[in-house]
């Protein structure tokens, strides 16, 4: 489920984005994806999918892409724009994962919003206070972070632990498509049937 949920935020995050020459119709069209690259050839790469299914996509002259790496509590500063995602009522939001974007995203999916599992939302916004201490996890309590993260006409209460999967996303480019990586992203169809990709994240590995 984590990683559906990581697949789901990251992309509506992205899908916020404006993206040239695309209307919001266009947007509508996209479909998301995710799996492997298994081979790249110049601006194409085949991806292999959940259950083994390979589909090639294009990657198109306008499409925005970013990495991503595993990140750290101490990576959570004080007005950083993240989104995370959280489980519980409003005031006891316990973060399950959260995403931490670079400035050219700022503003990107903004807002407190529910998401389809039961008591789960996402919530994209600005750090403007966080403070040390204990707090809850889903087994009980740790050691973390307590985050405000606010937006345009609210704010919540964040509690972040160690066991909350943390992710920095960073600005990338095509030098990043390889065989072997792990990407998401989104495409739409051209007229003769090309999977043109329009937005897309790279896995990397954690900094040494």
């Amino acid at each position: 489920m984590r990683t559906a949920l990581l697949a789901f935020s990251v992309t509506t995050a992205l899908l916020a984005l404006p993206v040239h020459s695309q209307t919001a119709d266009a947007l509508r069209d996209l479909t998301r994806f995710a799996g492997t690259v298994e081979r790249v050839d110049g601006h194409e790469f085949l991806l292999k999918g959940p259950g083994g299914t390979t589909a090639t996509y294009d990657i198109g002259h306008d499409a925005r892409i970013t990495t991503s790496r595993p990140a750290s509590l101490a990576d959570l500063q004080r007005g950083k724009f993240v989104g995370c995602t959280a489980v519980g009522t409003q005031g006891a939001l316990i973060a399950t994962e959260c995403h931490i974007f670079p400035e050219s995203m700022r503003g990107a999916g903004e807002g407190h919003n529910p998401l389809g599992a039961p008591n789960t939302t996402m919530t994209n916004g600005s750090i403007t206070t966080l403070a040390s201490g204990r707090v809850q996890t889903a087994t009980g309590s740790a050691s973390g972070v307590r985050l405000q993260v606010s937006y345009r006409g609210g704010s919540q209460q964040i509690e972040v632990s160690p066991t909350t999967h943390l992710t920095q996303i960073l600005p990338g480019d095509l030098a990043l498509i390889k065989p072997g990586v792990t990407v998401m992203g989104a495409a739409r169809t051209a007229a003769d049937g090309t999977a043109l990709v329009q937005l897309l994240n790279v896995s990397a590995a954690a900094p040494p």
